[in-house]
This record gives C-alpha cells, structure tokens and sequence, in this order.
C-alpha cells in the first residue's frame, strides 16, 4: 500500500499559515513590550506580571486545546475548522492589544491590556495548535514532513522579513507628521494592516491542507489528568519540548526586547526595521537548505549544528561596539541564515507522536504540537517580562538617554543571554536518542498495525 501523501499545493500553502500568524503574533511579540511601557506607561513589573500571568494560564490551556482538537470529528476534519473559524477572532484582539482606551498607566488600563493580551494569547492556541497538528497528519512520509515544515520556516521567516521591514515604517507614518518614534496610533494602525492580511491567508491552509492520517482508535472521552499524563509519558516529546522551550525563548524572547537594544544602544528607531530583518532574511535562504542536509545528516545534528552557529552569531553582536554597524549586520547574518532549526523540532514532535502511538495506542497530534504553541509563547513571554525586569534592573528608563550600564544591560539581555540558551539547547539535543531510521522503523510498523486493523474490520 503506497504512502499517503499530500499534494504539491497543500505542501507549499502550508507555509501561508505561519507567514499569517506571524503578522499578528511577530508584531505583538516584537512591540507590545515597548507600547506597554512606553506608549501605555505601564511599569515593568506590571509587564512581567501581565505577561508570566498569561502564560501560567497556556500552561493549563494549551495542552486543553490540544486535546480538543484531536478529539474533534467534523466534516472538515479534526484540525482544519479551527482554522477557518478562528482566524478572525485572532485578527480582532491582536489589534485590540495595541489599543489604550483608559489612557496612562492607570489600573482600568493594566486591567485591559492584561485582558485582550490574554484573549489574544487563547485566540493565537485556538488557531495555531491545530494548524501546527496539520503538519503531522498531511501526509506517512518523513521526507515530505520534512518539506512540509520547510515550508512553515519560510513562511515564518518571509512573515518576519515583512513585519520587521515594514512596522517602523508603518508605525511612524501613522504617528504623524514629524514623528520621531511611533505613537499609540501608529501602532494600532499598524496591527489592524496586518489583521486584515493575516485572515485570508490562513483560510488558504484550510482550503488546500487535507488530513491523510488518521488515528487507528475511536474518540476518547476528554480528561485533563488523562491528557497531562500522555505528554508525560511520551519520554521524547518531554525531550523536544525542553530543546523548544529553549529554542523558543532564545529566539522569540530575544525578539520581545530587540527594539530597545536598537533605539538605545545603536540609537535609531529607524534601524529597526534592517536589525530585525536580515536574520529572517538568512532564514528564508538557509531554509532552502534544509531538507537535503536533514536527509544527509540527520534531523538532531542540523537542529544541533543551527543552535550552535546561532550563538556565534549572537556573541559577534554582542561584542561589537555599539557604533560598529558592520561587525552588528556580520552577527546578524550569522544569525539568520542558520535559523533552520524549527522545522527540524517540528518533525521531531511528528516522531514523538509517532513514537506513542506505537507504544500505547494513542494518538497525540493536537496535545503535542500544543506543546510547540506553548514553547513559543513562552519564550516570547520571558523576553517580554523576565527580559524587561532584567532592563530596569540594569538601570533602564523609558524615553530617557540611557546610562552606559543601562546599555550594557540591554546588550546582555537581547545578545548575551540568548546566545546561552541557544547553547543549552544544542546541549539538550543530545538527549534525544531515536535515530531517523528508527523514526521510519516505527512508521512502517504504525502502517502494518493499521493495514492490519482494517482487514480485520
């Protein structure tokens, strides 16, 4: 019996999913931090407490989605209505994050900003859980999720390119007229620009991805403890979720808090835009990449090996001289072009899935890939709370000429810090021990045992 497998079409649209979500959640996570307390005027211990707060609630919600989804039998599938019906909503409270109604840094206005951050954050699980599943089901073949999840880095990263060049820009044309940094205006129109994009380009996933794989047992009633304990259980998705929580918080946190190392220390509101795009820029080329060096060396060595370089790059930065722009763009490209590793964890959870089914019987798509969802929003959280605690304990103050050790500070927290975690989870990759051809071994026996249940059906 041949491979299911998906089409050319769903394989290359796929990446539209993560190039939509990237201009709601990128902008969020690259500006919200500094609206927040530069715009809003919220203190940064309100900002931590708002966004640590969120993602305590992701911890409970988000594997909750996860087992929601994959449990839901429709006309359209388990994973795909999420998509479609949810996207709008996603669109409405990311611009709602960038809006201030109460005006100041008053408590009506650390109360709303907690609110419509954490709608956004359930609206962004209510989404993308179930389009990150859609990976693991779209088709049998490693090679072709693979290319499936190249497709997802370059959309990612092409979202990035988009947002990052753009935002700036954008933000201080709708400031005003002599603006010298973007206004609480200029941030919001930004947003609902990009709301508005993001919708259809995720029903685009909806109308082209079709769901090949399914689970070989019926619908299990939900259980929260029953849920939690097959995550647990599941020794190699525990092993990529730490490599992605990592992952995720060197590389989204580092973006929550980027901006300010930029108006600060390299002191332009304008560069920006040219500091947080040539790393999506190298993305996109080095993507391309990927699948070949994954099918010659392994997913767990490329994943290792991009961590690894990533924090070169980051440490060229960080011992550049803040009025040495070259020797920054050097870092940055370093940095970017080996921003390859997030297919690779997102083929490792497929294995991992993979993996329990053939041990236990069930079947995790959603409650898995919940976990990259979550890693992600951890990440960014970190950045966005730890991250500006760290600045205002380094002597940060908002709208001010910064002290050398304010500057100092900022270069460690977006350059120095990041480019550790990105060596722990290179080091964390080594935990993994499933082989790529123990990985085909185990899809080969899931075909069997399902080829097997339908005869006998």
């Amino acid at each position: 019996m041949e491979k299911k497998m998906a089409s050319k079409l769903a394989v290359i649209c796929y990446g539209f999913g993560d190039l939509a979500s990237q201009f709601v959640w990128t902008f969020v996570g690259s500006y919200l931090t500094i609206y927040y307390t530069d715009i809003v005027g919220l203190a940064p211990a309100i900002v931590s407490v708002i966004m640590m707060g969120a993602r305590i609630w992701d911890a409970i919600n988000d594997p909750m989605m996860g087992a929601i989804a994959e449990r839901t039998r429709s006309k359209f599938g388990r994973f795909r209505p999420y998509i479609a019906f949810g996207c709008p909503f996603l669109a409405i409270f990311a611009v709602l994050t960038f809006t201030n109604p109460f005006g100041g840094g008053s408590a009506a206005g650390a109360i709303w900003a907690a609110v419509t951050y954490i709608i956004a954050g359930m609206l962004y699980t209510l989404v993308n859980i179930p389009y990150a599943a859609l990976s693991g089901v779209m088709t049998e073949d490693a090679n072709q999720r693979n290319k499936i999840n190249t497709s997802r880095n370059i959309g990612m990263n092409l979202g990035m390119v988009i947002v990052n060049a753009l935002s700036a820009g954008l933000a201080l044309r709708f400031s005003g007229e002599g603006a010298e940094v973007a206004n609480g205006h200029g941030y919001m129109m930004t947003a609902l620009i990009y709301a508005i994009i993001s919708i259809p380009l995720f029903l685009i996933v909806f109308a082209t991805a079709k769901e090949k794989v399914q689970p070989m047992h019926g619908t299990q009633a939900f259980s929260f403890k029953d849920t939690v304990n097959n995550l647990v259980r599941n020794k190699y998705l525990m092993i990529i979720t730490l490599i992605m929580l990592l992952q995720m918080t060197a590389f989204m946190g580092r973006i929550a808090v980027t901006s300010y190392y930029v108006i600060y220390c390299l002191g332009s509101f304008t560069m920006i835009a040219l500091i947080m795009t040539i790393p999506s820029l190298g993305g996109i080329i080095g993507s391309f990449f990927v699948p070949f060096f994954a099918k010659r060396f392994g997913k767990r060595a490329v994943l290792m090996g991009s961590m690894l370089i990533q924090a070169v790059g980051l440490l060229v930065i960080y011992f550049a001289p803040f009025d040495n722009i070259t020797m920054v763009l050097v870092g940055c490209w370093i940095f970017g072009l080996f921003n390859v590793g997030f297919p690779m964890t997102l083929s490792m959870v497929a294995d991992s899935v993979d993996y329990m089914e053939l041990k236990t019987g069930i079947r995790t798509d959603g409650t898995a890939y919940a976990t990259y969802g979550l890693a992600t929003k951890v990440g960014n959280a970190i950045g966005g709370s730890i991250g500006v605690l760290l600045l205002a304990a380094f002597g940060y103050v908002a709208n001010a000429e910064q002290t050398v050790e304010a500057m100092n500070g900022i270069n460690i927290v977006v350059n120095l810090i990041p480019a550790i975690l990105f060596i722990l989870g290179a080091a964390a990759c080594l935990l993994w021990d499933m082989s790529d051809k123990d990985a085909d071994e185990i899809r080969e026996k899931l075909k069997a045992k399902n080829n097997q249940t339908q005869e006998t059906v």
